[in-house]
């Protein structure tokens, strides 16, 4: 039974990834891994080459999905369906470690985690670095969390941790607590195995890419403590132009909007910490071992995504709500710790503070998820009838509870719906309370658990049955036709009307996925970025040098450039300058990259 319950949950996931794969709009940072892995891997450019595209991650996270291109045909079929594979890979991954540590019905559990997580699956169906870093960190806990693991499999683990930080720098302390672990609970000798292997690949690469690389480590590092970097800083004379502000609610709001998409992940990991308690009372030291290696690494990377979300001006532009997919990295991880930490302490009298704090948890977070559903639950409940009061007496009839908080103080309708969601959200976290109190009493004297151990339980299964909501805002389709086909039949249209070796000038959209259809033509990299690398001022030829654009070296490309793509809404401020006497307009294409209005493309042609 429980292998039948983990292939229909493989096949849920599956159906789900396959939908999402054909209908979400490709976004800027798809478009830049799929056109920059093409162009890496065809030897156009190379990883952090200066004047080429810009390379801000960790190189194999443009080379990954430039290797599927190359084996399987470039395009967004491609990329998404090795998207696809690589979202099984984690799920399988991590069910494989979840019925090592605790049997066959924790294995099914997980699959079906991730299956009733459709905000999860849509970000597993588009080319991203989430799902490379996911399936990694899946597998590498595969090789190497155990009791006992072989030495091959202890060097595949060690290799894979190395290759996350070559993925993307965020996951720089993977590696490093990957070798302490394999110390601690292996062994010197494969110890010295996993350091040697995954400190070899990663110099490796290093050297490879030496001394460019450097680019993706300098913001780390303050400038004034490391002047010697100051070569591979993008220069402060340049002032970006997207700098939006996102005030403190919107931030709260990105918050939990990551914490009730990754549910089980987040919350798992929390009542691990609030229900911690003392190592002889761990059921095996593997347990123990385990669960020491992966807390302390994933409330780091947590708060390390969080920090560069949601609390900071990341890159020089603010991306709040890059939070939910910056949580899906690191998932599995999440997922285990909360599977062999219950596995592992069920107790029935954990500490008197764990308790509490266990209590106040739900509670907080049920307050928080409210909140980030203010957009769904608050609408719904404004309509809702109240009585009618004045000097603080009940008047005859009702008025609507939106009208009331309105008029009564003086409210406005985000404030309205952030506060009604917020209370409904506590109530349904009392609900919990009182519902795991009810099931704790009822439960057998002879077997009972603690109460805290029940309220966990209980948190989690209505996170499950309550995952649509819990989803909402996130799980609906983009667009109702196949934009994979659309992309496919716009980018062949487009590789047929350009002539090689064009010089192509790029207004088309956020994201330049189109292009890798048209693989004759040539391009200005930094556009592939769109205004993300645009700076105002600064010197043209160093901005260049660092795949960053300005006004000045706009002016160059358009002078240039011998094909015009620009996107239908962004066409009045062009349309004098691409006139008839200088530019003739291609016959315009069937198909559009997006179902967004006004994402159709026009394509002009300079005259001779």
């Amino acid at each position: 039974m429980p292998a039948v319950i983990v292939v229909l949950g493989a096949l849920v996931y599956l159906i789900q990834a396959v939908l999402y794969a054909h209908t979400t709009i490709p976004g800027l940072d798809e478009g830049s891994y799929l056109l920059k892995g093409n162009l890496y891997l065809r030897g156009i450019y190379e990883p952090f080459e200066p004047y080429g595209p810009l390379t801000n991650k960790a190189p194999f996270a443009f080379l990954i999905p430039g290797f599927a291109q190359f084996f399987f045909g470039a395009g967004l079929r491609t990329g998404r369906y090795f998207a696809i594979f690589l979202g099984l890979l984690t799920v399988l991954g991590t069910s494989i470690v979840a019925r090592r540590w605790a049997g066959k019905w924790a294995a099914a559990g997980v699959v079906w985690g991730f299956a009733l997580s459709p905000m999860v699956i849509k970000i597993h169906a588009i080319t991203a670095s989430e799902v490379i870093i996911a399936s990694m960190l899946a597998w590498m806990c595969v090789f190497v969390l155990g009791e006992v693991r072989p030495l091959w499999q202890i060097v595949l683990g060690a290799a894979l941790a190395a290759l996350t930080v070559l993925t993307r720098q965020n996951m720089i302390f993977v590696l490093p607590f990957l070798i302490l672990y394999v110390f601690w609970q292996h062994g010197k000798q494969k110890g010295i195995w996993a350091f040697v292997v995954g400190v070899s690949i990663f110099l490796a690469v290093h050297i490879y890419y030496w001394p460019n690389i450097l680019t993706i480590w300098a913001p780390w590092l303050p400038d004034s403590l490391t002047p010697f970097l100051d070569p591979f800083r993008l220069p402060k004379d340049a002032t970006p132009i997207w700098n939006p502000s996102v005030d403190f609610g919107n931030r709260v709001n990105a918050f939990f909007q990551g914490i009730r998409y990754h549910f089980i992940p987040v919350v798992g990991s929390l009542f691990t910490v609030s229900l911690w308690t003392r190592p002889k009372d761990w059921k095996s030291d593997p347990a123990f071992r385990a669960i020491v290696f992966l807390t302390p690494l994933y409330f780091i990377l947590f708060a390390m995504h969080a920090w560069a979300a949601v609390a900071s001006q990341y890159e020089s532009y603010s991306c709040v709500y890059c939070f939910t997919p910056y949580l899906t990295f690191f998932d599995p991880i999440g997922i285990l710790l909360a599977v062999i930490s219950f596995s592992a302490v069920w107790k029935r009298n954990p500490p008197v503070l764990g308790k509490i704090v266990s209590i106040i948890l739900v509670v907080l977070l049920a307050i928080g998820i409210g909140f980030s559903l203010s957009d769904t639950v608050g609408r719904q409940l404004l309509e809702f009838p109240v009585p009618r009061m004045r000097d603080g007496q009940i008047l005859a009839g009702t008025t609507l509870l939106m009208d009331f908080l309105k008029n009564k103080f003086a409210f406005s309708l985000p404030e309205i719906k952030r506060s009604i969601s917020s209370f409904f959200g506590f109530f349904a976290g009392l609900a919990v309370l009182f519902s795991a109190y009810i099931l704790w009493k009822r439960s057998d004297k002879s077997k009972k658990p603690d109460y805290v151990y029940v309220l966990a339980n209980s948190f989690f299964v209505l996170g499950l049955v309550l995952s649509p909501l819990l989803n909402a805002g996130g799980k609906s389709r983009d667009c109702e036709y196949d934009i994979i086909a659309a992309n496919e039949e716009l980018g062949h249209y487009l590789a047929k009307v350009i002539p090689a070796d064009s010089l192509v000038y790029w207004e088309g959209g956020l994201s330049f996925t189109p292009m890798v259809y048209v693989p004759n033509a040539r391009i200005f990299p930094p556009q592939i970025n769109d205004g993300y690398t645009y700076r105002n001022g600064g010197d043209a030829d160093l901005l260049y040098r660092f795949s960053h654009w300005n006004s000045e070296l706009n002016a160059q490309w358009v002078a240039s450039a011998d094909v015009f793509i620009i996107e239908a809404k962004r066409y009045a401020p062009w349309k004098e300058f691409l006139n008839p006497q200088e530019f003739e307009e291609y016959q315009p294409p069937a198909a559009a990259p997006s179902c967004n209005t006004g994402a159709e493309l026009r394509i002009f042609h300079r005259l001779p």
